[in-house]
């Protein structure tokens, strides 16, 4: 209650009614370092996705997805009212905004933290109704004010950056990369002289770099502005690149200190393209890089450069990734287009695609010894090792791997009903102990210089009951249908999704989140811009051979068992008899290699074709993994040979 109250005061002293606290951070992304955790400190509710609306009348409201709902009722405090995102009867935050708060009102946020897009979208509605949305330019963000106030901020990071090799892990360069951008920006409908990269994935995976800022996400804090005739400009805290890495970038890279992104933009669309001055801190600059870089740690922001009404050079932006406040200093120079990267960065080459599938391979082997040493363990010893033990083990595993880096994020851990809270995070004070009565959920994933993995699987170490095994096998049957479909080209997840849960609809069950993801190639574990999901998004990115995606539906009983059986998958070209009007038809392969629980199935639900694609399954799971278990688990390799035994 304590931030709630000193929030408040904050809102009194800036004039609004309400502020909106996003998840994000000044480039949108999913995953924030913990100085970016703004939601979460003023909340308390640690999901990865949710926004926060603190007035100064109507209490504090927070809107989440259904893979967050219970997580949330127990983190949230009375303080708190949680609105269930996409339930029957729960609006928006636009729609609660515009019927809640009477006209006048004025609604704060950090234009920073929020994209154009969504700044652009959230005014016309507030408008229509007399509100006002109010961007926090000349003064502080009152969640850091208060946050500071409650005990200090953690400071910005400042890892350092390291180097995709073309040849084997990378296959193109980036300067390739960037020629494509600019071949991009050429067949834009209005002519641009330059583009704002501001997603933090983008950035290094068109660099061919990778940083280590985020938890779980080899990313870099930065900014890039590639020119059509005045180089690339990359903004990041200096001290994260080694002379390997300034190198590595070369003449062709401008390095300019991270806070430089404004006066940089302002003084590029207000000049003639001849006139741009380049200032690159691999030289001279580098003392004014050092100065910039000390302004931008210190408490108040940099005032906003006033835009050229008018301006020689356009500059293209993606108002869906571009932050408001960048987007209000290039005004009227700006020119909306959708970032050339996202679906460059989606297709990976032959170099990647090895890289995915060897990554899995090797995470394969160390997870199923694991999952071996966890059944031993648990058996043995019921009750003996907790959900948060888990969690620190499986690393230990995954550690022994060649090329391991890190956890591609934080492992979901959870035994009877806290299985059923979808991004179950264990912490060591509450966590359960395993023991045989109940099923047990195990949703974990790492990076490896050469790919990113993310699998789950659920398993019981005991007798499971009826119930059980008939909702873990209409999982099964949906996660297979997924598996084994044949589609034409460019297709959307959107219609994919429902072959995933044909099998529990049957049945009257469901689930609240997506059925599939991206997965980046030694990237971030969420990638777009494909996607398999319920909901149908606007300007949706259908399904290319190259692209990754999980395969992960479930089912969740609140207050008993969660069940997930996920694997990663390549889209691939299909081999079909036929070749209507002419299109490429696309299958899924499955890289995850591990071996999914028989014991849990009922048989008797399965069909032939059903029984056929898991033995086929199990058969490469046996061969690919057999000479890595056997040479660094050898104690595991009976556990490999019984669990792809086929059915």
């Amino acid at each position: 209650m304590a931030k709630l109250v000193a929030l408040r005061e904050q809102l009194v002293l800036l004039s609004v009614d309400a502020f909106i606290v996003g998840s994000g951070d000044a480039h949108q992304s999913e995953y924030v370092c913990e100085a970016d955790m703004r939601r979460q400190f003023i909340s308390d509710f640690t999901g990865s996705a949710g926004t926060a609306l603190i007035t100064k009348d109507h209490g504090a409201l927070l809107w989440t997805d259904g893979r967050y709902f219970l997580q949330a009722s127990q983190e949230l405090s009375s303080d708190w009212t949680l609105m269930k995102s996409g339930e029957p009867g729960v609006p928006e935050i636009t729609e609660w905004l515009t019927k809640n708060m009477p006209a006048g009102s004025v609604i704060g946020v950090d234009p920073t933290l929020i994209s154009a897009a969504s700044a652009k979208s959230l005014m016309a509605s507030l408008v229509a109704k007399g509100i006002v949305l109010k961007a926090i330019v000349d003064q502080r963000n009152p969640v850091d004010v208060v946050w500071e106030a409650h005990g200090a901020r953690p400071a910005a990071p400042c890892a350092a950056m390291t180097i995709q090799d073309v040849a084997t892990l990378a296959g193109k360069s980036h300067l390739d990369k960037i020629s494509e951008v600019r071949a991009a920006m050429q067949k834009s409908s209005t002519s641009v002289q330059a583009f704002v990269v501001t997603m933090l994935d983008e950035i290094v995976w068109l660099l061919n770099v990778r940083g280590a800022d985020v938890d779980f996400n080899p990313v870099t804090i930065s900014y890039v502005v590639v020119t059509m005739q005045h180089g690339t400009h990359f903004f990041v805290d200096g001290g994260k690149l080694s002379e390997v890495v300034r190198a590595h970038l070369g003449d062709q890279i401008t390095v300019h200190s991270y806070d430089a992104i404004d006066s940089f933009l302002a003084d590029f669309i207000k000049q003639p393209a001849t006139a741009v001055a380049v200032q690159n801190s691999n030289g001279k600059g580098e003392e004014e890089e050092k100065a910039a870089v000390a302004q931008a740690s210190t408490p108040s922001p940099p005032p906003l450069p006033e835009a050229a009404a008018a301006s020689t050079n356009k500059v293209g932006m993606d108002a869906s990734q571009i932050n408001w406040r960048l987007s209000l200093v290039l005004g009227e120079a700006a020119v909306p287009m959708t970032s050339p990267i996202t679906l460059a960065k989606s297709l990976k080459n032959e170099c990647e695609l090895n890289g995915v599938r060897q990554s899995h391979i090797r995470d394969g082997a160390a997870l199923t010894a694991f999952l071996h040493w966890l059944e031993v363990t648990v058996k043995a010893a019921p009750l003996s090792i907790t959900e948060f033990d888990v969690a620190v083990k499986i690393e230990e595993f995954r550690q022994k791997i060649p090329h391991h880096v890190s956890p591609s994020f934080s492992t979901i851990a959870g035994y009877g009903s806290n299985g059923a809270i979808i991004h179950y995070k264990p912490e060591q004070a509450t966590a359960a102990a395993l023991g045989t009565d109940s099923l047990f959920l195990l949703d974990s994933g790492a990076q490896y210089r050469d790919g990113t993995t993310d699998v789950t699987r659920t398993v019981h170490f005991g007798e499971p009951t009826q119930r059980m095994k008939d909702c873990y096998t209409m999982v099964l049957k949906g996660h297979i249908a997924l598996a084994t479909v044949v589609f034409p080209e460019g297709t959307h997840g959107s219609r994919l999704d429902t072959l995933a849960r044909t099998s529990l609809w049957a049945a009257g069950l469901d689930y609240n989140h997506g059925t599939g993801h991206g997965v980046g190639a030694y990237l971030n574990v969420h990638e777009g811009p494909q996607g398999i999901g319920f909901r149908r998004r606007e300007n949706e990115v259908g399904f290319f051979e190259g692209m990754t995606t999980s395969n992960e539906p479930g089912y969740y009983e609140e207050g008993a068992f969660g069940i997930r059986i996920e694997n990663v998958c390549i889209t691939v070209k299909a081999e079909t008899q036929n070749n209507f009007g002419g299109k490429k038809f696309c299958a899924f392969e499955t890289v995850t290699m591990t071996p999914i629980k028989t014991s849990l199935i009922n048989l008797d639900m399965l069909n032939e074709a059903e029984k056929k694609w898991l033995n086929t399954y199990h058969a490469q799971v046996r061969a690919h993994l057999t000479p890595l278990v056997a040479n660094m688990f050898p104690d595991a390799l009976d556990y490999l040979v019984r669990e792809t035994e086929p059915i």
